[in-house]
């Protein structure tokens, strides 16, 4: 997902709606199309008066001093964004479809997924959490198709998206 695009001007990737609205100028934040959507943050427009919600979710440090170290937190809010974030739901929906592509069973799929984001095999414990978190998810969203449809094709697809976006929360991928 991550475009290697460089230089050029400031990107509007995803974020959540009404968050950036401006009371000095009625300014909208139009999201960017196609590869810009998904360039490093470093491209990312910032306005002093109101900073991208990730970027201060996550600690990042203001852009107006140097800053030769950024340092880590693992909050609730960050889990909040990381679930919810339409950002973080479409970079989960690429995650499950990388995923799916590894080829062969759930198991596999589950432990590769893992192994990408943390750079560790996971534990059989996690494995079989994460499964379970699928079988769970698969039952809920056929029982829910408005909401399987805003994740993928089928309850089964959906649940993997679900899986990739919770594997995303997980502190050994947050802080690593």
């Amino acid at each position: 997902m991550l475009s290697r695009k460089t230089f050029g001007p400031s990107v509007f990737p995803p974020q959540p709606e009404g968050i950036w609205k401006s009371v000095y100028n009625g300014a909208q934040w139009t999201t960017s199309q196609g590869e810009d959507r998904y360039r490093r943050g470093i491209y990312t427009y910032s306005k002093r008066t109101s900073g991208y919600p990730s970027f201060l979710t996550f600690d990042a440090p203001s852009r107006d001093v140097c800053s030769p170290r950024r340092l880590g937190s693992n909050t609730p809010l960050q889990a909040l964004v990381t679930l919810n974030d339409p950002a973080y739901i479409e970079m989960a929906q690429a995650f499950a479809k990388r995923m799916t592509s590894q080829g062969g069973d759930l198991g596999q799929q589950l432990q590769a997924g893992y192994q990408w984001l943390t750079l560790q095999s996971a534990p059989p414990a996690v494995v079989d959490a994460l499964r379970k978190l699928h079988a769970d998810a698969s039952i809920e969203l056929a029982s829910r198709p408005e909401e399987m449809k805003r994740l993928g094709a089928t309850a089964e697809e959906a649940a993997l998206v679900m899986v990739a976006n919770t594997m995303f929360n997980l502190d050994s991928a947050l802080n690593r």
